[in-house]
């Protein structure tokens, strides 16, 4: 376990990175009112246990980072395809 620096919104804190298994991955589904099905799901990149305790709780406070993965189904209706001119022969190389 590495200590390190990590930036929080309440400025810089100490940290220790800690190693990690993925143990499910479940997708969020959204049904909007367009018809449209948005399914959602985060994945981590790091984990880090701050120095920092919740006053309440005494439990260590975590922070981590992420990206987002989502996948669409739009209606047909909802879909506008873009139209290319089609290149002159000066536009040709």
């Amino acid at each position: 376990m590495e200590k390190t620096k990590v930036n929080t919104p309440s400025g810089p804190a100490d940290a220790t990175e800690l190693e990690f298994k993925v143990k499910s991955e479940p997708w969020t589904t959204l049904e909007l009112e367009d018809g449209t099905t948005l399914h959602l799901k985060i994945n981590i990149g790091k984990v880090f246990r701050l120095e920092q305790y919740d006053h309440m709780t005494g439990e260590p406070a975590y922070i981590f980072t992420s990206n987002n993965v989502v996948r669409s189904q739009v209606p047909a209706k909802l879909k506008k395809f873009q139209s290319f001119p089609k290149p002159s022969n000066e536009d040709v190389a």
